[in-house]
């Protein structure tokens, strides 16, 4: 009677599953030799591999990538940050890959089509203002760290904007605004981690999402 579940428990032992899903966040996350060094990319690779491989929830998976500190070699998550080293890209990026929502309107004026904001937009920019990055000895090598200050500037305002996550109360103390982030991203609260993932897992079976296209989450998508 129990047939089916100690099938699919068997499936999801394989060795194909782990590959299978490695593969599909590794294309998600943009990890490409065309765009790191072969150790870099490696390095990556086997962080998305090996969280796979060890069930790694996902909340758990998205908090070590964005609030990674350290050699790049030993935590190829840091890699994420050199895909994307332009604080628009890495804010842009951010948005799509764990809230399956474009906000990229929203750095030159008001997003027509959503309700963010420019400020909304370098609020959540500034968020990742104070990632400071050091060259390492060998090659693909460096490391990340979390900088105490550093703001980046709104363009039609010429001031920083407070940082804040979209829709959330702004950082008012002198703490890490990486970890700020993530705990806001993957707090129950937020509406839109867990959704993202879910449609994604639930188009990659079904062949289309519960929400069209995948990473289209704005309010005004009918």
């Amino acid at each position: 009677s129990d047939k089916r579940a100690r099938l699919i428990d068997a499936i999801l032992q394989r060795p194909e599953f782990v590959d299978y899903w490695a593969y599909k966040w590794s294309d998600l996350l943009l990890i490409s030799s065309r765009k790191l060094p072969q150790p870099s990319m490696r390095a990556f690779y086997h962080f998305v591999r090996q969280s796979v491989a060890d069930d790694k929830p996902w909340d758990r998976f998205a908090r070590e990538i964005l609030t990674v500190r350290g050699n790049s070699l030993q935590n190829g998550q840091a890699n994420y940050f050199m895909l994307h080293k332009d604080i628009s890209d890495l804010t842009e990026t951010t948005a799509v890959t764990f809230m399956g929502m474009s906000i990229t309107c929203a750095r030159c004026h008001n997003h027509p089509l959503e309700k963010w904001t420019q400020d909304q937009y370098w609020s959540m920019a500034n968020l990742f203002s104070q990632v400071a990055i050091k060259n390492g000895d060998r090659a693909g090598e460096f490391s990340i760290q979390s900088a105490s200050e550093g703001d980046v500037l709104h363009p039609r305002h010429g001031v920083p904007m407070q940082a804040a996550p979209l829709d959330a109360k702004p950082l008012l103390k002198n703490s890490d605004r990486r970890e700020y982030f993530a705990a806001w991203l993957t707090s129950p609260d937020n509406p839109f981690f867990a959704r993202a993932l879910v449609n994604r897992v639930w188009r990659n079976f079904m062949g289309r999402g519960l929400v069209e296209a995948e990473d289209d989450h704005r309010q005004t998508n009918p």
